[in-house]
């Protein structure tokens, strides 16, 4: 069973993972994903009682460990990673938390300990911020929108978005130097004005790659 209460989710990359699928077995993908995340693995006969028959294309987004039990590998990495972030936050915290200058935070423990309080409301992941005060990891909709300022078309700019979120998402945000990166629409220029070489790194799987696991 999760400890931590929510996990990332990337919207645009479960539907385009979720395509070829009916309308039946995406209900039945996303309930066994959220079930998983708050019971942990399920054998067969819970995964029956929760949604009924699964079709071949449906259980090959799944594996099966030793024991039998199903599991998905993209949502385990995401629930590892998260509860390893919390973890960081609680020991920094519990060190006196960040310097006056950077951005002040702090768990908001009725909804969830994974929010910024804002005038008493829950409703902010905590995250990594850049030199401007930016959130790191952005939002896809924000890197999307920098690439067509920087001159690609719509479409375009949707394909090398999940490019790009998915390599920095591997690299937990690090430049090839091993640097956290500090100003995330520099870097989105950078590979702007670099895509062929990006194209052809294939160390990465995309996003929907990993959810199609």
């Amino acid at each position: 069973m999760s400890e931590t209460s929510a996990f990332l989710f990337y919207s645009q990359d479960f539907l385009l993972g979720t395509l070829t699928l009916p309308m039946d077995d995406r209900g039945k993908y996303i309930t066994l994903l959220c079930y998983m995340h708050g019971h942990g693995r399920l054998n067969e006969e819970m995964v029956k009682q929760l949604v009924g028959d699964i079709s071949n294309p449906l259980r090959a987004k799944f594996k099966l460990d030793e024991n039998g039990f199903w599991y998905n590998v993209r949502l385990e990495k995401e629930v590892n990673d998260r509860e390893k972030f919390v973890k960081s936050r609680r020991n920094n915290g519990g060190k006196g938390g960040r310097k006056k200058q950077q951005q002040s935070i702090r768990h908001c423990e009725e909804r969830s300990n994974l929010s910024i309080e804002k005038n008493g409301d829950c409703h902010a992941p905590l995250a990594m911020t850049d030199v401007r005060g930016a959130s790191i990891p952005p939002l896809p909709e924000h890197v999307k929108a920098k690439f067509i300022e920087c001159g690609l078309p719509a479409i375009e700019a949707e394909y090398e978005t999940l490019k790009f979120m998915a390599f920095y998402t591997g690299t937990n945000w690090t430049t090839s130097r091993g640097n956290k990166v500090v100003n995330w629409k520099a870097s989105v220029t950078n590979w702007f004005l670099n895509r062929n070489k990006f194209s052809k790194n294939k160390q990465y799987k995309t996003l929907t790659e990993q959810w199609l696991e």
